[in-house]
């Protein structure tokens, strides 16, 4: 299962236990007759509304970028876009 944070996608590992070696962690979800993976489903939604409710994902369109060359602030994917084709400059930092 794969959970999506605005740039990339992140595995999703359910562990049996807090604090559980990672080679226990279970990766693999077996799809239920009626076409869910169980319980595995809820825990992962309640997972994405816990992330989502801490702001933990990445919006493209406003997110604060500050080129590492000159310190030009740009907002978004599209300003940063249009900055790098007009300078060159490629390197970009987010910041809050």
């Amino acid at each position: 299962m794969l959970i999506y944070n605005g740039l990339h996608y992140d595995a999703l590992a359910m562990s049996p236990f807090e604090g559980a070696p990672e080679e226990f962690d279970q990766t693999i979800f077996g799809v239920q007759n009626d076409r869910t993976i169980g319980p595995a489903k809820g825990h992962a939604l309640n997972l994405v509304k816990e992330q989502q409710r801490k702001r933990s994902y990445t919006d493209t369109a406003n997110f604060t970028l500050r080129c590492g060359v000159c310190q030009i602030g740009v907002i978004g994917q599209k300003e940063a876009v249009e900055y790098a084709q007009a300078t060159g400059h490629v390197n970009f930092q987010e910041y809050r």
